[in-house]
């Protein structure tokens, strides 16, 4: 079902799928549901995640919980009584499920599989439960609704919903409330936008009564129950529901351990039936998703063998929250704790004060900065909402409207920015016109990010989630330094207050004057980035860098010696802001990571060539020094060296630069350590202690070798002398670093097991794969197997499904070996 464009015609669609023919309900109901959510990563002067090196092995924590929870969840493993994989789920079939919109945006660029995968398992719920899917929205970057203004309410809600119809291809019934803080005005605006349902823990329940009884309930006497929805009233007189999940279980699969065993967890959702209820029960619980093979490891092959349990068991049916409303009649009305959250016991404190709530409780530290860190955001909040306003209200129909309909923008590949324009535009707008409109809705954007919830859920303003929301506002002050010129100062001002508790005495305003001041951006430093990235990495400049087009218009390098020189004109496009400018550059590189770019704005060729000519004339005629006065004088003010790159490119080349020098002095080693290791094997085998100049050189030789060997794995070869060199590490009682060799080996036996798949009577393949895995063995390295174990069952239900009777010659073996049932 293609989804309304409407905000009316959505309602009026929702409406349709809860007063269709309820069809017959089951009295014992279950749903799992799982709330999958990252905070928006990506430096927002770019809008791509850098390096994270926390996540180490991968790139960033996306990269690494996709890997750990998101993927597996499309393919969990069920394993029979021996170990061997006998089954594979898509667990998003058969659970109730959202996810926050920046996280989908972002597996759909990085984790495509993942993402589609994630997709289809909703349009199968979809049909399996008579047109109620398994996915619900959320809103849209996990703001705390309650503390938010009601604009920024309305905002959240229609960007969560238009993100989710353009993604599922079908209108939301029910949405995840971040942190499930909740108060009434924000479920009115869900149900005045079509909204039916969302979903809270048992605790923020106030009180309850049946509709016939007329009584109410306080939950301080009386838990609510869990088992049945519950309506709540709304000032515009619109039903609305609300299921408060079980809260033991969920606890018990979050905090403790629960899902170390899938059949104790589907027996402690079944033992949360009641004989003693009247009603059909749905007994649903709620914890973050990556619970599910994130926080803990193979949490999804638990879920899936609970699923797989339940989904055999006529006693009980699976189902999502939608299909359950529209087949029960709710009897129950609730009311719920105003700005209440699931995970502060101190109503919405956690994001806004030291209210006692912390994630590693320390002696001697406190919260105190989240209190003004809120109040200096809600500042920025206020002076930029007032200008946009302003700025825009001449060119634009209705301001809010536009920026409420971005969203349509965010939400697709290659955005349409002239239709979208056209149908907001007052009048036609002139080109510089247009770009204030754009620069300003990007500013709104960022200005909605500063209130990401995780920036104030942990214990120091110094943490990478602080850093984050502090990252957004710079960008918003840049936006607007030249409107608001004092508006960053007072910001500065109030986060003094903001003590952090790991950098004392450091001030959130010092980290914004030290960490994040030098991360801004603009066009200027863009060019700096492609012109150097390029000298260094001999690169063709690119026509698209990130949110970048770049048009290189002109450009020359001269070599001179030890140094080069490089001048160029280039012009640059932000594609979102439609930004744009023509700039100069001229780039030094005397060697190494030693590189000087000036940048400037120009708007006459004539004048350009003119400083190409003379520069490139002292380049050659003069010495470095005048250069330099050159340089000045075209380029008076700042310039860009190796630490202005954006990190990864940074990294790129630093690491690049390093390995030519190491290069160059390793061969010096590895002839002393050739040259003397008769000599250290005789005081060696004499138990004597080894000199440490030899002892090093070994160390690098050794690893330098193990290095080599490993690149093997990487190209799919097999590492004939990686055995030997371990040997010999051992000899001289060297430790080499093998947590690179486990993945690359995993690696070899998954694109083996693939080509394996194109022909399985084939017994080359199935001849390395085996080869692999004795290597992986004789190293005592312990493989995660699962991936090609996946691939190979896929090959094997292939291959029973095909007319041959006969096993190929290894068929067995492979299946044996990666722990396959062929069963």
């Amino acid at each position: 079902m293609v989804g309304n464009t409407g905000t009316a015609a959505t309602a009026k669609r929702n409406q349709e799928i809860f007063v269709q023919q309820k069809t017959p309900i089951s009295d014992h109901n279950i749903c799992i549901h799982g709330h999958f959510y990252q905070p928006p990563r990506e430096n927002p002067w770019i809008n791509e995640i850098e390096i994270q090196e926390s996540a180490y092995p991968f790139h960033d924590w996306n990269e690494r919980i996709a890997d750990e929870c998101y993927g597996p969840n499309t393919r969990a493993r069920i394993l029979d009584a021996k170990g061997n994989l006998e089954k594979i789920l898509n667990n998003y079939t058969y659970i109730s499920f959202d996810f926050g919109p920046t996280l989908l945006s972002w597996m759909a660029r990085r984790a495509k599989n993942i993402y589609e995968s994630v997709l289809l398992a909703d349009a199968e719920s979809v049909h399996a439960n008579a047109g109620h899917g398994n996915a619900i929205a959320q809103a849209f970057n996990h703001m705390i609704m309650p503390l938010a203004s009601a604009r920024d309410k309305r905002t959240q809600i229609l960007w969560g919903i238009r993100d989710f119809r353009s993604r599922f291809h079908r209108e939301p019934e029910g949405m995840w409330l971040p942190e499930t803080a909740v108060d009434t005005e924000t479920l009115g605006i869900m149900a005045d936008n079509g909204i039916h349902f969302t979903v809270l823990a048992q605790r923020q329940a106030k009180q309850y009564k049946d509709k016939d009884s007329g009584e109410w309930v306080s939950c301080d006497k009386q838990p609510i129950d869990f088992t049945r929805p519950y309506q709540v009233a709304l000032r515009s007189g619109k039903p609305f529901y609300v299921f408060f999940y079980e809260g033991a279980v969920s606890q018990a699969i979050a905090f403790e351990g629960l899902l170390n065993d899938g059949l104790e967890f589907r027996n402690r959702l079944l033992g949360a039936f009641s004989d003693d209820r009247s009603w059909p029960q749905l007994v649903h619980i709620a914890t973050d998703g990556e619970s599910y093979g994130h926080h803990h490891r193979f949490g999804e092959m638990a879920l899936a063998f609970a699923l797989d349990l339940l989904l055999t068991d006529p006693t009980v049916k699976l189902t999502n929250y939608g299909a359950f409303l529209a087949e029960t009649t709710v009897t129950a009305e609730a009311e719920f704790h105003e700005r209440s959250a699931w995970s502060c016991a101190h109503g919405v404190g956690r994001w806004s004060m030291d209210c006692g709530c912390a994630a590693a409780p320390r002696p001697g530290w406190n919260q105190q900065w989240r209190a003004p860190l809120r109040e200096a955001l809600d500042l920025v909040r206020d002076e930029v909402d007032a200008y946009y306003e302003t700025a825009v209200s001449g060119l634009l129909n209705d301001p809010w409207e536009t920026r409420n309909d971005y969203i349509e923008l965010l939400s697709t590949e290659n955005p349409k920015l002239g239709p979208f324009l056209k149908a907001h535009e007052k009048t036609k707008l002139k080109k510089d016109q247009r770009t204030l409109v754009f620069k300003l809705l990007d500013m709104q954007r960022d200005r909605m990010f500063m209130y990401t919830s995780c920036g104030w859920f942990f214990d120091d303003v110094s943490g990478i989630e602080s850093m984050q929301l502090l990252r957004y506002a710079a960008c918003v002050l840049q936006t607007v330094e030249h409107a608001l010129p004092t508006l960053t100062e007072r910001f500065l001002a109030i986060l003094e207050k903001a003590r952090s508790n790991a950098l004392a005495p450091m001030t959130a305003a010092d980290l914004f004057r030290e960490k994040i001041m030098p991360q801004r951006t603009d066009l200027r430093k863009v060019v700096a980035h492609v012109a150097i990235s390029a000298i260094f990495q001999d690169l063709a400049f690119r026509e698209a860098f990130y949110g970048y087009n770049i048009k290189m218009v002109d450009s020359i390098r001269e070599r001179g010696g030890d140094k080069s020189l490089a001048v160029g004109l280039m012009k640059i496009l932000n594609r979102m802001t439609t930004e744009a400018g023509t700039f100069v550059f001229a780039l030094i590189h005397h060697g190494g990571v030693d590189v000087r770019c000036s940048v400037k704005h120009i708007t006459d060729k004539a004048s350009y060539q003119a400083l190409k000519s003379e520069l490139l004339q002292t380049f050659h005629t003069h010495s470095s020094t005048e250069l330099i006065r050159k340089l000045d004088h075209y380029f008076p003010g700042d310039y860009f060296s190796i630490k202005d790159l954006f990190t990864d490119s940074r990294r790129a080349i630093i690491a690049s630069a390093t390995e030519k020098m190491y290069e160059e002095q390793a061969h010096m080693f590895e002839d002393f350590y050739r040259n003397n290791k008769d000599v250290a094997i005789v005081i060696r085998n004499y138990d004597a202690p080894l000199p440490d100049t030899f002892l090093a050189s070994a160390r690098l030789v050794l690893n330098r070798t193990l290095l080599s060997e490993l690149s093997k794995l990487v190209e799919g070869f097999f590492p004939d002398e990686l055995e030997p060199v371990l040997a010999e590490s051992a000899f001289w009682n060297i430790s080499p670093d093998l947590s690179a060799a486990g993945r690359l080996i995993n690696k070899c036996v998954y694109s083996l097991v693939q080509e394996y798949g194109k022909n399985p009577k084939g017994i080359d393949k199935a001849k390395e794969i085996i080869r692999f895995l004795d290597l992986g063995e004789n190293l005592k390295m312990p493989l995660d197997l699962s991936e090609p174990q996946i691939l190979f069952f896929e090959i094997s239900r292939r291959f029973k499904k095909s007319k041959s009777k006969a096993r190929p010659p290894y068929f067995e073996l492979l299946a044996e070996r990666l722990r396959v049932s062929l069963d």
